[in-house]
């Protein structure tokens, strides 16, 4: 072997040990919970590129027909729980049609109705096509976070009886924060074509930029189903933060904000976590998390839950509009009494994430 041959041998090697050493490490996310770990987290958001790079390693190692393919298989193997909640095994296209005898559900971070940059589109913001999307979508339940609502007509049209006029009769609101004496609230809605049997809200103190929790008994022909709706700690990005829209500057701050809210969401998802094992019924679970489905966060509020885009979607998962195509941050969850039939997450340009519809037999 000559000197060039075993200089790339060895850079081949160092590059397979160091990205499966990556690669094992975000896979103990699960089982990281504390926030000394945050630098892992941060990590794993390159889990997809360090999958790509394990696999292109192996197929790299195996053409040279060299005992570090194997390595790299059982890398991979080892990461399979990982592996297994970034792309579904489904083939069937989603469809938008709802069959009978199912309930519907939609998660949604509506982003304030976008009330914030309607001077960008010349005064006119996209409440009103959100709305029109809700709907045609024909959703039976509504899970909307960074819920806004005005209490005077001066300065913005209400929202909440522009829904029921769209059917959605019976609401839950938890206005998470209040401004202006009240004038201007944000939090947590639940909306329901069905009867509001009861509802609670959680008051999070453990939070800088998150909503909290709360949920709805709703009562379904002739079943009850509690509907939990959560808004976990986010990093709170604000415009100095990104270089352009959609990329983020790599400097302190941000990292010291990926810190704090990887601290924050931990803690918060634990509490609630709680919350779901108290129900006396079938749940469901809305959910902007705010992390990625390989983190500590996603699997300690799913728990024994199933995943509706892992039962029926396809792809990656978007739900977030920016930053990175693979980033999927929010979730509906159910219970197995509950038998999903359809999931979907239509990619409208409305808010920064998309909407997602989940169908339901109970």
């Amino acid at each position: 072997m000559n000197k060039r041959s075993s200089f790339w041998k060895m850079t081949g090697v160092l590059l397979t040990l160091a990205t499966a050493v990556f690669y094992l490490l975000v896979c103990l996310l699960p089982w990281l919970g504390s926030g000394t770990t945050w630098f892992i987290a941060i990590l794993g958001l390159a889990f997809p590129l360090l999958l790509a790079l394990l696999l292109i390693l192996l197929l790299f190692w195996a053409i040279r027909r060299s005992r570090w393919a194997l390595f790299c298989g059982l890398s991979l193997l080892l990461g399979w729980q990982q592996v297994s909640v970034l792309f579904p095994l489904n083939f069937k296209a989603a469809s938008a049609y709802k069959p009978e005898e199912t309930i519907r559900v939609l998660s949604w971070n509506v982003s304030r109705w976008d009330e914030r940059n309607k001077e960008k589109r010349g005064g006119q913001s996209y409440r009103k096509r959100m709305l029109d999307f809700i709907e045609s979508a024909e959703a039976d339940v509504l899970c909307l976070q960074e819920y806004f609502e005005c209490r005077d007509p001066r300065y913005y049209e209400a929202t909440i009886p522009a829904l029921q006029a769209r059917g959605f009769t019976y609401y839950h609101f938890y206005p998470s924060t209040e401004l202006f004496e009240g004038k201007f609230q944000y939090g947590l809605a639940i909306f329901s074509k069905h009867p509001i049997l009861a509802a609670k809200d959680f008051r999070n103190e453990l939070r800088v930029h998150s909503e909290g929790l709360c949920y709805a008994d709703i009562k379904y022909n002739d079943k009850v189903i509690r509907v939990f709706n959560a808004h976990l700690e986010s990093p709170g990005f604000n415009q100095d933060d990104f270089q352009e829209p959609g990329r983020v500057k790599l400097k302190t701050s941000v990292f010291n904000k990926l810190k704090n809210s990887y601290r924050l969401r931990n803690l918060q998802a634990d509490l609630a976590r709680q919350e779901f094992g108290s129900s006396p019924y079938p749940l469901i679970v809305c959910s902007d998390l705010g992390d990625i489905p390989n983190s500590y966060a996603y699997f300690r509020l799913r728990g024994g839950l199933r995943d509706a885009f892992l039962g029926k979607g396809r792809g990656l998962g978007r739900t977030y509009r920016f930053i990175s195509p693979s980033l999927r941050i929010d979730y509906i969850f159910a219970g197995k009494e509950l038998e999903l039939v359809n999931y979907r997450c239509p990619e409208t340009v409305y808010s920064d994430h998309f909407p997602l519809l989940a169908d339901y037999k109970l």
